[in-house]
């Protein structure tokens, strides 16, 4: 595992200290699973926009066929459908 260093304000590393020793962690695994938690927060919310983009997208398709298509009776059309049976 490679060795990394960092400059942490003395009030944040305080508080990484303090929550460390409540969840019974050094000061790496906590960063470690902290950063973790961040990376898929992270991609949750990308994921998130990326699905309502598409739901969008796909909305603006259906509006733009709906312009170009004549309106239809979708009841008749299954009343048609059923009595050809």
């Amino acid at each position: 595992m490679a060795r990394v260093n960092i400059m942490l304000p003395d009030d944040l590393l305080l508080r990484i200290d303090q929550v460390a020793e409540q969840e019974g962690l050094n000061r790496s695994k906590l960063i470690r699973l902290a950063f973790m938690a961040y990376c898929e927060q992270r991609e949750a919310a990308y994921n998130h926009q990326r699905r309502q983009a598409d739901i969008e997208h796909g909305m603006a398709l259906q509006d733009s066929l709906r312009s170009e298509v004549p309106g239809w009776d979708t009841l008749k059309v299954l009343r048609e459908e059923r009595a050809a049976r």
